[in-house]
């Protein structure tokens, strides 16, 4: 029965992976995982695609960098047309009441992009 125990564990322990890229992507039942056993969210950060799709990252207590989240059974990017549901699922799922951060790829329709002052 012990050793049953211990291959439950393993299998639990490999659910979480410890990525030495801080941008790994990150699934939603992981993060459950994670704060079921005490862990918590310290940040989240919504980032608009050119597209006007919205990825979520998660900055997690413990752990360097943001995580990405991804769709189930993919490394792909989870993303949402909606801000509003993004929001919503980091509260509903997670949740996470604490700040959230926007921030946008897209740029208005004839304006070039911003490269800074030049140097003169």
């Amino acid at each position: 029965m012990a050793e049953r125990d211990t291959e439950t564990d393993a299998r639990s322990e490999e659910a979480w992976v410890v990525a030495t890229n801080p941008d790994f992507p990150i699934r939603a039942r992981n993060v459950n995982w994670f704060l079921e056993r005490g862990g918590a969210i310290k940040e989240v950060r919504l980032t608009e695609s050119e597209a006007g799709e919205w990825s979520v990252w998660l900055r997690l207590a413990g752990r360097s960098g943001e995580h990405r989240l991804a769709m189930f059974k993919s490394d792909e990017p989870r993303t949402y047309r909606d801000v509003a549901r993004a929001i919503a699922m980091c509260r509903d799922d997670f949740g996470y009441f604490g700040p959230i951060t926007l921030s946008t790829d897209r740029q208005p329709q004839g304006i070039p992009d911003f490269k800074g002052p030049t140097a003169s």
